[in-house]
């Protein structure tokens, strides 16, 4: 299906660029499918959705600032023996943050606090409960 220069102008105008990428693909989906306009119009808007969800989540991640490449999954514990690996991965649980309370990480230089401190952050801003980043 070709969009109508008026179809495309009201989506632009609406700001619903996700539903003008899959209506096509949606198009011919319902028509295969036999779909109630309803059933067309929710997969429509679950596209422009799902969109702004993914459209959120990398402009959230790119204003925090945080290593995105680093994850708990990679800290190497045995890098420092002396880290307590059941302490790091009650704080990734993120629970300080829904208590609204602070967290300090101190010690030496090259002890390996950065990591274990900024990936509880990463999975909070990425986690789908967190719509609105808090």
């Amino acid at each position: 299906m070709e969009l109508k220069p008026q179809l495309a102008n009201q989506l632009r105008g609406l700001r619903m660029s996700g539903v003008m990428e899959t209506l096509s693909a949606r198009e011919r989906q319902a028509i295969d499918g036999q779909w109630s306009y309803l059933d067309f119009l929710s997969r429509l808007l679950e596209d422009e959705t799902e969109r702004r969800a993914q459209k959120q989540l990398a402009q959230r991640l790119r204003r925090s600032t945080l290593n995105t490449n680093k994850t708990l999954e990679g800290f190497d514990f045995q890098f420092n023996p002396g880290v307590n690996r059941q302490h790091i991965l009650q704080l990734a649980a993120c629970d300080y943050i829904r208590q609204h309370r602070n967290l300090l990480i101190c010690g030496p230089t090259g002890v390996g606090k950065t990591q274990p401190a900024l990936c509880p952050q990463k999975k909070h801003i990425c986690s789908p409960r967190n719509g609105d980043g808090r």
